[in-house]
């Protein structure tokens, strides 16, 4: 026997072991038998019921919220009458937008700091359409 023949057996007989379960679950399927529903029964221990299956990671609760975090005290925004909740840097999501356009344009006013205090800011009234054009461009051009 050559030792390509001897080569060519082993490998053959290597991979019909590793396919038997395949061709097996197949033969299955062709005689009728359904493997989806015995393999699910094996792996759960039992049959599935109608309806989605439950989240495996995750605990019972509020949708969104991490088990294990409590919800504490709510703190309020920086600004002066708001009645939103503090989101971001001290600020409802609001106003930490503004907060992050007003930076952006290097028109933040003084007292809008960073974890400010609640209702200790005054809030500042933008200019819109035109105006608000106007205003952008002048900024664009005092910053070059």
């Amino acid at each position: 026997m050559s030792v390509d023949k001897a080569l060519k057996t082993m490998i053959r007989d290597e991979v019909e072991h590793l396919i038997r379960p395949l061709a097996d679950a197949i033969e299955e399927l062709r005689s009728g038998g359904n493997v989806a529903s015995q393999l699910a029964a094996l792996l759960t221990g039992r049959k599935r019921g109608p309806g989605r299956p439950p989240k495996l990671g995750r605990k019972a609760g509020k949708p969104g919220r991490k088990p294990g975090r409590a919800a504490g005290p709510k703190k309020a925004c920086a600004i002066k009458g708001c009645r939103n909740a503090m989101r971001s840097k001290g600020y409802c999501s609001a106003h930490y937008q503004k907060y992050r356009m007003l930076d952006r344009t290097d028109r933040l006013p003084g007292d809008w700091k960073e974890y400010a205090a609640p209702g200790t800011v005054t809030d500042v009234k933008l200019p819109r359409g035109r105006a608000g054009a106007k205003a952008l461009a002048e900024a664009r051009a005092k910053k070059k």
